[in-house]
C-alpha cells in the first residue's frame, strides 16, 4: 500500500488543498503570535531586570517606563489615556 495510487474527482482535490493551506496559514498565525508573545515578555524581564540592577531611582524609573511602554504598545494601549505623564526617568550611562 505504500506505493499504492489514489484517483479522486477535482473537487474532492480542491477541497483537500484548500483545507490543507488553510491549516498552513493558521500554523504561520500561531507562531508568528508565539514569537511576538516571547519577544514581549522578554522585553518585560529585560526591562524589570535592568531596572533592578541600576543604584539611581532615576534609572529605575527609566526601564520601568519601558515595561509600561512595552504593555501599551503590545496590547494597543495609549499611553496617555492609561497613564498621563508618565516619568521616564533618566536613561543609564553607557
Amino acid at each position: 500500500m505504500e506505493n499504492a495510487t489514489v484517483t479522486i474527482n477535482y473537487e474532492s482535490f480542491q477541497s483537500i488543498m484548500k483545507k490543507a493551506n488553510k491549516y498552513d496559514e493558521l500554523v504561520r498565525t500561531k507562531e508568528d503570535i508565539l514569537k511576538k508573545q516571547d519577544d514581549f515578555i522578554e522585553v518585560l524581564c529585560t526591562c524589570l531586570e535592568k531596572a533592578n540592577e541600576q543604584k539611581v531611582s532615576a534609572n529605575k524609573q527609566y526601564f520601568i517606563a519601558e515595561g509600561i511602554k512595552a504593555i501599551c504598545d503590545r496590547f494597543d494601549m495609549d499611553l496617555k489615556v492609561e497613564y498621563g505623564e508618565l516619568d521616564e526617568g533618566k536613561a543609564p550611562k553607557k
